[in-house]
């Protein structure tokens, strides 16, 4: 994964994009495409559907430039709006789809790109099982360890990511870490009772 733009830098580029910066804009995608196409494929699993949305939704900035409003945390509020555009693409061509996510949406968490990176089996093993672990979670918790963990959001910030209030932000991430402490520890005792099999 290419380095994360810093939010300082971040900052700035966003008051020279709505001083009408369009190289601004460019580099705002450029420095988030990684993050924001890897949260879109978590919501919906269509590269060219994500790659097309990304892109609308930067086109759509520029044209709303002049009447954007400043941002707390520029990748945190890309990720909402990306998540807004999917669902309202997701719902224009499937009238059933809700307009929001409701509990039971898919949602999938993988650690692959980072997976070519290790090379003891042992570690990839290791992740693996975390990655199962954490795809047995509800999709809403999925969803908040993500955001948590790999995009290294604030409680704010995955609060407004998730349209939620901040003690439910809290109560869910409490409800997540016991789920996965409880779900580690029988999948680790599976794992050695198949192992002594063996």
């Amino acid at each position: 994964m290419s380095r994360r733009l810093p939010q300082r830098e971040a900052q700035q580029l966003w008051q020279d994009y709505q001083a009408g910066d369009m190289y601004a804009l460019a580099k705002l995608m450029q420095g988030y495409y990684p993050d924001l196409f890897h949260w879109g494929m978590r919501l919906h699993a269509d590269r060219e559907f994500v790659k097309d949305c990304i892109q609308e939704m930067f086109m759509n900035l520029w044209k709303m430039q002049s009447s954007i409003r400043s941002v707390e945390n520029v990748r945190s509020y890309l990720l909402v709006v990306l998540k807004t555009r999917i669902l309202r693409e997701l719902s224009s061509k499937q009238p059933t789809y809700q307009a929001s996510l409701p509990d039971e949406y898919a949602f999938s968490v993988e650690f692959a790109a980072d997976v070519r990176l290790i090379e003891e089996e042992h570690e990839i093993y290791q992740i693996r099982r975390l990655e199962h672990v954490i795809n047995h979670l509800p999709e809403r918790q999925k969803e908040l360890i993500y955001l948590r963990f790999y995009q290294n959001l604030n409680f704010e910030q995955i609060a407004e990511v998730m349209q939620l209030g901040r003690q439910s932000v809290y109560n869910l991430l409490q409800k997540s870490l016991n789920s996965l402490r409880k779900n580690w520890t029988a999948s680790l005792l599976g794992f050695m009772i198949y192992w002594l099999n063996t």
